[in-house]
């Protein structure tokens, strides 16, 4: 509705407006809005026009507990990992430093975090059994070199006296069995 066409210049030059006509031209206005609105089609339009912007952000809504629940996912993931590798770790030779810095390297990837704690629990357990094989060996040279016997076996496993104690065992064995032969 334009307002000019009810606005006129008087007699006097002062500008006057046509009350009737405007009421009766707002009046056509309003009953052609509602009659759309009542046939439906600016409930329509409007209900359209609501539902895309709730549709939106309800969308948005959802995109952003998605991602936030994939976060607390990969989170909760990344601690169940780390759970399950200090489980694994502990008692397998590593130091409690070494376990902590061990776990900040744990991920998300389940399978891969474990396949890489399994070579390093390996690596470490063959330097362990490397590293007793090469101290028994050299225990085993310096008690064949100061003439004493063999006490512990290459794999670790036996008796493990002193060569002392071994040596006066046998000493007093000797001098028993002497004693027994005098009699």
């Amino acid at each position: 509705m334009n307002i000019e066409n009810f606005v006129k210049v008087n007699e006097d030059g002062d500008l006057d407006i046509d009350k009737a006509a405007f009421q009766s031209a707002l009046d056509a206005e309003i009953s052609r809005a509602v009659d759309k609105y009542a046939k439906g089609k600016g409930r329509d339009e409007i209900r359209k026009q609501l539902e895309e912007e709730a549709k939106l952000t309800a969308d948005e809504k959802l995109k952003a507990e998605r991602e936030e629940f994939e976060e607390y996912k990969k989170s909760e993931t990344i601690k169940l990992n780390q759970e399950k590798a200090k489980a694994k770790l502990e008692g397998k030779g590593f130091s409690e430093k070494e376990i902590e810095y061990l776990l900040g390297n744990v991920g998300i990837d389940s399978e891969k975090s474990m396949a890489t704690l399994n070579t390093l629990i390996e690596e470490r357990t063959k330097f362990v059994e490397e590293t007793k094989k090469k101290a028994i060996e050299s225990l085993q040279q310096q008690q064949q070199q100061s003439g004493a016997k063999t006490l512990i076996n290459a794999d670790g496993e036996g008796e493990k006296t002193t060569v002392q104690k071994r040596t006066s065992a046998d000493i007093i064995g000797y001098y028993s069995n002497q004693q027994q032969n005098l009699k």
